[in-house]
């Protein structure tokens, strides 16, 4: 399924506002990717494609840290600060790859 992503950024940024967490995309990830699971857990976002989790922080307007773990989605690596530094367009092919 191919993804507008123009329009997935547009719903996206919407849903987040200047402050939300990440948590808040939940909604929006599981309309324009169904083919992935996704939940919140507290304010963090987690997805799940396959056997792969990615697990999503807000660290700011267009920055998120985004962990993946193969077995267990687990909270810790963000917890600490941890994580790759994204942008919203980055954590976007993230979750299309994921998807895929």
């Amino acid at each position: 399924m191919s993804v507008d992503r123009r329009k997935f950024h547009a719903e996206a940024g919407s849903c987040l506002g200047q402050s939300k967490p990440a948590g808040e995309l939940v909604d929006c990830v599981a309309a324009h990717f169904p083919a992935v699971e996704v939940f919140r857990e507290n304010d963090d976002l987690v997805i799940k494609g396959g056997h792969r989790f990615l697990v999503v922080r807000r660290d700011g307007a267009d920055r998120f840290h985004v962990t993946e773990n193969v077995s267990v989605p687990s909270t810790t690596v963000v917890d600490e600060g941890g994580g790759n530094l994204r942008t919203l367009d980055q954590l976007i092919d993230e979750i299309a790859g994921l998807a895929e």
